[in-house]
């Protein structure tokens, strides 16, 4: 993939501490050449912590001023759009906890840039929490206060408070088949899930995304598993009872080995993790990475992802039990009919 490797190197200086990745830059660059830096940065979903690694070069290596100013300019929306969305996510956790006696079970944004160096500077979209039986209580609050609740997805209800848009989910999981998750408070109403239990719905979520709706993996994914794995109160023994068995047991692990590859470190459970025979890291990328953009017709998407099973038939065997045809094809017939018809 163009330019992942390069801002990898950059990533691993400036989130990992190894600013001997820098070496590996072929630096200095052309204006061109950080041009097109910039485009990947900002396809991958991590322009601001790129910007924060380019602060570690050397002036006479940084971007010409006109492309720095575009990294500059980005990373400060970036931030501006995290103050309101958690400005937001405060009041939110205010109101519900005043209003309702509920707390605020957030999982992935907020919960996930918490553990990085500079937290506003990690993209996020809207606040996502969990409100499993309350989900319904919150729905009918908010609507009572005016505001539209779309209630159409049995997963979650969605709404827009603030101007930011929550998602209050019903289930995490994807098949209504979640653990009992063990929030515990954080700071002003606002509960975080153990490490562990977040690493085990991140893969979920990234797993899912990648393979039944064929979003690619990008840096921004792979950037959070690494910090969340790298977390000093990871506790990788839990993490590894809780995948063991499930769809998400050896793509974790694989993950886990790409992300060392990839950013040049080792994340927790290192000596742990042995992948089974024929199936290999580097596999990472191009089975769940490589991923061409949705395309209208129904009938070239299904021939796109079939030729993709057959050509990897192997390796989706290694890392489900069961090819891929049974997997998505035969388990969610009824899903993929409904999607090819969008």
């Amino acid at each position: 993939m163009p330019h992942v490797s390069s801002l990898a190197l950059l990533l691993s200086a400036s989130l990992f501490g190894r600013q001997n990745s820098l070496a590996n830059l072929n630096l200095p660059l052309s204006e061109q050449e950080w041009r097109n830096l910039f485009n990947s940065s900002r396809d991958q979903a991590v322009t601001a912590l790129i910007y924060d690694a380019i602060l570690l070069l050397p002036p006479n290596l940084r971007p010409p001023r006109s492309v720095l100013f575009h990294f500059l300019s980005f990373s400060q929306t970036v931030e501006q759009d995290n103050r309101i969305r958690e400005t937001a996510l405060s009041d939110f956790a205010s109101l519900i906890q005043t209003s309702l006696s509920l707390p605020a079970n957030v999982v992935k944004g907020s919960s996930l840039s918490r553990r990085y160096p500079l937290p506003l500077h990690r993209e996020c979209g809207d606040n996502d929490l969990f409100s499993g039986n309350d989900t319904l209580s919150i729905a009918d609050f908010f609507q009572s206060k005016g505001l539209f609740v779309d209630r159409k997805d049995p997963r979650h209800i969605s709404f827009s408070f603030n101007n930011v848009s929550f998602e209050c989910h019903n289930y995490l999981l994807y098949h209504n088949d979640d653990p009992l998750w063990l929030f515990s408070p954080h700071h002003d109403n606002v509960c975080y899930l153990p490490s562990w239990q977040e690493a085990f719905f991140i893969a979920k979520h990234i797993e899912h995304h990648a393979v039944f709706f064929h979003n690619p993996v990008r840096l921004r994914d792979l950037v959070d598993w690494a910090v969340l794995l790298s977390s000093p109160d990871f506790d990788y023994n839990a993490f590894a009872d809780i995948k063991k068995g499930s769809d998400v047991d050896v793509f974790a692990d694989m993950m886990s080995l790409y992300c060392e590859a990839l950013f040049g470190i080792q994340l927790a459970g290192n000596l742990c993790r042995q992948l089974p025979k024929g199936l290999n890291a580097a596999d990472f990328e191009p089975i769940f990475m490589r991923c061409p953009q949705r395309h209208p017709l129904a009938v070239v998407r299904v021939a796109r992802r079939s030729g993709k099973y057959i050509r990897f038939w192997r390796q989706y065997k290694l890392i489900y039990g069961v090819s891929m045809f049974r997997r998505f094809y035969f388990s969610n017939l009824r899903v993929a009919i409904t999607q090819s018809t969008r």
